[in-house]
């Protein structure tokens, strides 16, 4: 990796919404509500709507980046919020893998200071890769006793 790496969430981890709106929009045509009328169509259009806007503004709301020297999360789309924990603060590091996320290799990646403050890294693609990346750092930076004269 270089000086930073930029990561935003996966659409994988969003794979079973993109198959109910798939499934909704194939089915509806042969169901009974598409032949009651227009606001059954407006129902139907707006579910849809509202299932692609909830994932695009999810994945735009939060970005990761990762220096040599801090995990960071900066949330928002038009007021942004910054969180930063420098590597020498991090307590531990877990990652998560649901079993679809095993199957589509994505998971989450949660970073917790010695502070409890708590930053999670939702959805990413390869998340072993980041979270032994962050684990070397962690290394790195941890005390090491000078050894005198």
């Amino acid at each position: 990796m270089g000086n930073e790496t930029k990561l935003r969430t996966s659409r994988k981890k969003f794979i079973l919404l993109y198959i109910f709106a798939i499934l909704v929009v194939i089915l509806y045509p042969s169901s009974d509500f598409s032949k009651q009328g227009d606001i059954y169509n407006y129902m139907f259009f707006s579910l849809i709507l509202a299932i692609i806007l909830y994932i695009e503004v999810k994945i735009a709301y939060s970005s990761y980046i990762i220096t040599k020297e801090n995990v960071i999360e900066i949330k928002g789309i038009i007021a942004k919020e910054k969180k930063v924990i420098p590597f020498s603060s991090i307590s531990h590091v877990k990652m998560k893998k649901s079993i679809l996320g095993v199957l589509l290799n994505f998971g989450d990646i949660i970073v917790t200071s010695f502070t409890d403050e708590v930053i999670v890294i939702e959805g990413l693609s390869n998340p072993e890769k980041i979270s032994e990346f962050i684990e070397r750092g962690i290394e790195q930076k941890k005390y090491k006793p000078h050894k005198g004269l």
